[in-house]
């Protein structure tokens, strides 16, 4: 027999009072799972463009300190170039098996260094202040020379774009009138 209290006999309306306050319920519950949902697709999406400016960031900072230690270790082992070039040119018997030798070595030496990125600078051809640094300069009758480099005290040498050492060198000066008065 059918209670008054049964719920399932109510006709009074309350059934459909109690389907609309559920209804509101979850459309109220659905609106905060959404925007819920939209704040974690905003922090996963910021997360993931911090790990990604991390990444570039750690590579670029690796980058630079590859650059760097290898700047270093060109910069140190430099002036041991010089002095084999130096001993190579100190010695007069190019026949010498010292010579030989002492040629082999500096070949081979810096035949590693170019490994390391090392380049010469290029010495003929116009003087570049940014390339060259003049020792002197000698008078010249040919104006062609005027402004070039005549002669190389010392190599110069760049590691990628980065002068390390410039080049000593003598520049070329067109002999004028002016200059014959300041002598």
């Amino acid at each position: 027999m059918l209670d008054g209290n049964d719920e399932r006999g109510r006709d009074d309306g309350t059934q459909e009072q109690e389907g609309a306050a559920d209804f509101e319920t979850l459309k109220t519950d659905l609106e905060a799972l959404r925007e819920e949902t939209d704040t974690l697709r905003n922090e996963a999406a910021r997360a993931k463009a911090d790990l990604y400016n991390y990444r570039a960031r750690v590579e670029r900072d690796r980058k630079r300190d590859r650059e760097l230690a290898a700047e270093n270790a060109v910069m140190s082992l430099l002036p041991v170039l010089d002095n084999l070039e130096r001993a190579l040119e100190a010695e007069n018997d190019k026949d010498s098996s010292m010579y030989k030798g002492v040629s082999m070595v500096q070949r081979q030496f810096f035949s590693a260094l170019q490994s390391l990125g090392l380049k010469v600078i290029e010495t003929s051809g116009a003087f570049d202040p940014a390339l060259h640094d003049a020792i002197s300069t000698v008078d010249v009758d040919d104006s062609e020379l005027d402004g070039t480099v005549v002669e190389v005290f010392h190599k110069g040498y760049m590691l990628g774009d980065k002068v390390l050492q410039a080049a000593k060198v003598k520049v070329g000066r067109k002999k004028t009138e002016e200059n014959d008065k300041e002598d």
